[in-house]
């Protein structure tokens, strides 16, 4: 079983020019495009002195995503929260050294879903008036930013509430100490202590602590192939994107300083190299096949019940399925889009599919069909 990631461009790319902004409905659009890969990809400390840690204003976004405060409260992307699809996937390779297409996915999943792709911007954390709703109000009055709840943003956070419990945007510190009492259990002896080196055991305790718990206490939980794909494959970040890449180690330290305070731990250097979708797909495959539940959601008696497989060829694959998934959760109105609007669409759509056909029998694109204004 492999994770979502991306082998080609999206062919949207090859073709005429075309122009660069359009206005619909009193909006200005701007045309989303790929910035190159990184040319320098090595061992690098960061920040460096042009990205000092700023504390966020009143004003600023920030959301339910460790590595995104971080980046904004460097100033690797806009501080206030507010950016551009081109703006996060760079900041991305400079500061994770996240591989150019694995990058444009997951910030693709983010603007379709819950950013405005005509003007291409995204809120990292609530509602924003500087990211206004899609052009029409064809997907209701808000774009609600990455921390609303449903279409990205799930249930069996590591450090968030789920949504109907509590607080899904701010870091728990109960949840997070909850998670350390698996590190205690199972993680490597490291620097700072026994057990103080998050390893694949660790992540594997700790999700089936974050789905135990949020089933038991949310009778409204949810934990679709989507969100199961997202989730796996953000734990695994600890070991792959937070891990100091002079030492290859995800320790204590490093991992609390960019959980609890949204910041670079000191002396710290990204990865060496890329971080690939594929690298990444490693641990959360591991993830996945230690834990036996199947994407599903509870029931109206509060029981977990695995959701109905999609129609073939969907149905190939965890991957296929995920696919599936992610394209019943974008809006299916942003189909019927046109001019500069479809082209950004088309271009963000283009890249979940390249991604998925990198998995075998996941060879036909499925366009979005999800409801709007959710």
């Amino acid at each position: 079983m492999r994770f979502l990631f991306i082998s080609l461009l999206p062919a949207v790319l090859c073709g005429p020019a075309t122009p660069t902004t359009e206005v619909q409905h009193g909006q200005t659009g701007t045309l989303i495009v790929l910035p190159p890969q990184a040319t320098e990809t090595g061992l690098k400390q960061i920040p460096d002195a042009a990205h000092p840690f700023i504390a966020p204003g009143p004003d600023d976004q920030r959301g339910p995503c460790p590595a995104m405060n971080t980046l904004a409260n460097h100033g690797f992307i806009p501080r206030n929260g507010i950016a551009s699809f081109e703006e996060i996937l760079v900041a991305m390779m400079e500061a994770f050294n996240i591989e150019l297409r694995t990058g444009a996915l997951m910030v693709a999943n983010n603007m379709l879903t819950r950013g405005n792709p005509f003007v291409n911007k995204i809120s990292i954390g609530g509602v924003s008036p500087l990211v206004p709703p899609l052009p029409g109000n064809i997907d209701g009055p808000e774009t609600g930013g990455i921390a609303k709840h449903g279409r990205f943003e799930g249930d069996a956070s590591m450090t968030r509430a789920d949504a109907f419990i509590g607080d899904n945007r701010d870091f728990q510190d109960v949840l997070y100490d909850l998670d350390l009492l698996q590190l205690g259990k199972f993680g490597d002896s490291g620097p700072e202590g026994n057990n103080t080196v998050f390893n694949v055991a660790t992540l594997i305790a700790m999700k089936q602590q974050n789905i135990a718990m949020d089933q038991a206490a949310n009778p409204e939980f949810k934990f679709a192939a989507q969100r199961m794909n997202g989730a796996y494959a953000e734990a695994s970040f600890i070991l792959n994107a937070f891990a100091n890449g002079t030492t290859k180690q995800a320790t204590l330290s490093i991992i609390g300083s960019f959980f609890r305070n949204q910041t670079f731990p000191d002396q710290w250097f990204r990865a060496a190299a890329p971080v690939t979708g594929a690298i990444n797909g490693v641990a959360a495959a591991q993830i996945k096949a230690a834990i036996p539940l199947q994407p599903g959601r509870n029931n109206a008696q509060g029981v977990f019940v695995a959701d109905p497989p999609p129609p073939a060829p969907w149905n190939s694959s965890f991957a296929c399925t995920a696919y599936f998934d992610q394209a019943a959760n974008v809006p299916g109105v942003l189909v019927n889009t046109t001019g500069l609007f479809k082209q950004n669409v088309d271009f963000l759509t283009g890249i979940q599919f390249t991604a998925a056909s990198a998995n075998a029998g996941c060879d036909q694109q499925i366009l979005p069909f999800g409801p709007a204004g959710v």
